[in-house]
């Protein structure tokens, strides 16, 4: 990407119409001449709401542009209507490549940040200047699934600091916009939990990454826009998951995702953490909560934000962080049953909705045995 386009360039370009398209335009310039596909045109635009903020979007794909707009659909945009980031993303008919997706890579520095998918498919996100750039192959943008994750997740992800949103490494459990954040390691039974939690009548909010700001002093937490993943040990526990899910590739292994969703999620709306619950599967036959005692959450926080973010979003990610340290904080552990899981998120939120939010719940919630 060429550091040298304008930072301001985003910001002063007028709000576009939902979708703004000129006609199919074909790539005019030699694939040797410009392997960063910086010169191809890109007709096609978008103004898209992503989490409270409008990101524009450029590409030179109908089919991208109506897939990212649907996506995108449930959130709100800035108030200002205006974009502060830019995602041009150019699908190139040269690159062939089968599916499943490549195996990525990733890495970044002073504030550039890239991922590779294989040798030429490609994301670059430049914070400075407030621009992503992604090349991706033509046959691979018509696996939707794997277009909405791994590559438009990630591209979200990389740009995720400078909507001023802090990632963590978590789920969500809702209900009437309040949630429980859950956090865990991998296998601990966040997403099996959540999905029990659903079946309770709660909302399955967010799966594998929960983005929270701090707006006029409230926190807020965001659900991505990409499907729950589950393993296929998790199918043992909810036999109905095989009629709602599509097998994936991943790697080496074998992964399942969520693609016929229930009616009313909240997914594209922000909702206020009451409390945050640390998941430890498979710690104890008998399942017990407690309460995590506050030096130890800073610590435990830190450790769940999703990746280590440029030093110029230091000071919003401690003051996120110091806001989530100042709600109540419990370890379950339990076996292996995520309904176990799921009834204690489902108490939480009971009591949290009649109580103090600072107050003792230790005692007064029932945990199925």
């Amino acid at each position: 990407m060429k550091r040298a386009v304008e930072a301001t360039s985003t910001q002063a370009a007028m709000p576009a119409p939902a979708v703004m398209a000129t006609g199919e335009h074909t790539q005019t310039t030699d694939p040797r001449n410009d392997p960063m596909r910086r010169f191809v045109p890109t007709p096609y635009t978008a103004c898209l709401p992503v989490m409270g903020s409008t990101v524009r979007l450029e590409t030179n794909n109908s089919k991208l542009l109506e897939h990212m707009v649907e996506l995108f659909a449930r959130y709100p945009g800035a108030a200002s209507g205006h974009s502060t980031f830019l995602w041009r993303i150019v699908v190139d008919s040269d690159i062939q490549v089968g599916q499943p997706w490549p195996r990525r890579s990733a890495f970044s520095g002073d504030g550039l940040r890239f991922a590779h998918f294989g040798q030429r498919n490609f994301l670059a996100v430049d914070i400075e200047v407030r621009e992503g750039l992604g090349v991706v192959s033509e046959s691979l943008i018509e696996d939707k699934l794997g277009l909405t994750s791994p590559f438009l997740d990630n591209l979200f992800c990389l740009t995720v600091g400078a909507l001023e949103l802090v990632p963590l490494w978590a789920n969500c459990v809702a209900r009437e916009h309040k949630g429980v954040l859950l956090f865990g390691g991998a296998n601990n039974g966040k997403t099996s939990a959540s999905y029990a939690a659903e079946k309770l009548g709660l909302n399955f909010h967010a799966d594998e990454g929960a983005f929270v700001e701090l707006d006029a002093g409230v926190l807020r937490s965001w659900g991505g826009f990409w499907p729950p993943t589950f393993r296929p040990e998790a199918l043992q526990f909810f036999p109905d998951l095989k009629d709602r899910t599509n097998p994936c590739l991943h790697r080496d292994f074998v992964v399942y995702h969520l693609v016929k969703q229930r009616a009313g999620s909240s997914w594209g709306s922000s909702i206020r953490p009451l409390c945050c619950l640390f998941l430890e599967r498979q710690a104890s036959d008998v399942p017990n909560i407690s309460r995590v005692a506050h030096h130890d959450l800073a610590k435990l926080l830190a450790e769940s934000v999703l990746f280590r973010d440029d030093e110029c979003f230091r000071e919003q990610q401690a003051t996120v962080l110091q806001a989530l340290e100042e709600l109540p904080a419990y370890v379950l552990r339990y076996g292996s049953d995520p309904a176990v899981a799921a009834a204690t998120i489902r108490d939480l939120l009971a009591a949290q909705d009649h109580s103090d939010p600072g107050r003792e719940l230790l005692g007064t919630h029932s945990i199925p045995r």
